[in-house]
């Protein structure tokens, strides 16, 4: 069994992210238990993600990494990922001098249209070049089965 990979900021704050499984057995979706853990909360959901990407509208979660470990020189506005039910997001910032902020945001399992169930959020710093890249590699290596 594979190691969960651990996003870890100054201070205590940790993403644990564990490996993913196919509950349905055919490769098209993966559920993806998840935890943050801030300043004495501690969160935790199941995300759905896509496993085989046949539509151009979705990015799976590794190429959205990908392109974050590859945008290290900076770009403008914020990159965004977000899982099939909205129980796992992302929002991405670069500051322009080599910084990446990553915001991750957690929500119960199961569509909630309304937006009203709980959701927590930390956010972790991360340096644009190697340590971004590093992350997306070892976040990647786990989800791609």
């Amino acid at each position: 069994m594979r190691e969960p990979y651990v996003l870890r900021r100054l201070g205590g704050a940790r993403w644990v992210v564990h490996p993913p499984e196919d509950p349905y057995g055919d490769g098209y979706v993966f559920t993806v238990a998840t935890e943050l853990h801030e300043d004495g909360m501690t969160a935790s959901t199941v995300a759905m993600i896509d496993g085989l990407c046949s539509s151009p509208d979705i990015v799976a979660l590794p190429v959205f990494l990908d392109s974050l470990a590859a945008g290290w020189e900076g770009w403008q506005g914020v990159r965004t990922w977000t899982s099939m039910e909205r129980e796992l997001c992302f929002d991405a910032r670069h500051d322009g001098r080599g910084y990446v902020s990553l915001g991750v945001t957690l929500r119960p399992p199961g569509f909630d249209p309304d937006d009203t169930g709980w959701s927590a959020r930390a956010v972790f710093v991360l340096e644009a070049g190697e340590e971004m890249t590093q992350m997306a590699a070892d976040l990647s290596a786990l989800l791609r089965l």
